[in-house]
């Protein structure tokens, strides 16, 4: 846990069950499309998914693999890091909560899923992966994003690679990534399915 010396009432700490109410809409926003393509199945919700997954330990969402900026009690920030040998396990657990939520529904909504990775793809070796990168409406252009990106740094200094996945449509999360020293490495565009997720930049940062 850590307070910020340019906002000292921020507090960067890991992610706790009680979150739930506050991170899970931050996640959500974190890329809306992508959540509804794979997640909106029948009367199932993205949140639907989201509430449950969060809850249980082992898979991408578990509150066990994010952290929070909190500011005056208020979650205001989210991100999620992980690395390739922990997301191939993650990913089993991610699967099992899809069962568990869909039920039989569940293969469609794996197969929207893999089709996602053709432009979100999975990590690649020896780099630390950010994801779920958000900031509350109300709480932006104050650095919580970089504060948030610095720490998950910070905290695997054995990583020399840094990367993420950002949406082509959003230039202002783009520009503060170029700010904080990532380089796009890849575009990766939708193909046959258009207009349902856009299309997103690879991005990696040298330490």
């Amino acid at each position: 846990m850590i307070s910020s010396q340019t906002h000292p009432s921020l507090i960067i700490r890991n992610a706790q069950l009680k979150d739930a109410n506050q991170i899970i809409p931050l996640i959500y926003s974190s890329g809306p499309l992508a959540w509804n393509f794979v997640f909106q199945e029948g009367n199932k919700t993205p949140f639907d998914f989201l509430n449950q997954t969060y809850a249980h330990r082992g898979n991408t969402i578990s509150y066990t693999n994010h952290f929070v900026a909190e500011k005056n009690g208020t979650v205001v920030g989210s991100i999620l890091a992980y690395t390739q040998p922990s997301f191939l396990a993650l990913t089993a657990g991610t699967a099992l909560q899809i069962l568990s939520v869909y039920k039989w529904k569940a293969p469609k909504v794996m197969a929207r899923g893999l089709k996602t990775e053709t432009i979100i793809q999975p990590p690649k070796p020896k780099r630390l992966y950010l994801g779920h990168i958000a900031v509350s409406e109300s709480h932006r252009k104050q650095g919580i994003a970089k504060q948030l990106i610095e720490h998950m740094i910070q905290l695997h200094q054995e990583y020399k690679t840094i990367a993420l996945d950002v949406s082509a449509e959003n230039p202002a999360a783009i520009a503060l990534y170029q700010k904080l020293g990532f380089v796009i490495k890849e575009t990766r565009h939708p193909i046959g399915w258009e207009g349902t997720i856009p299309s997103h930049h690879y991005m990696e940062k040298s330490i």
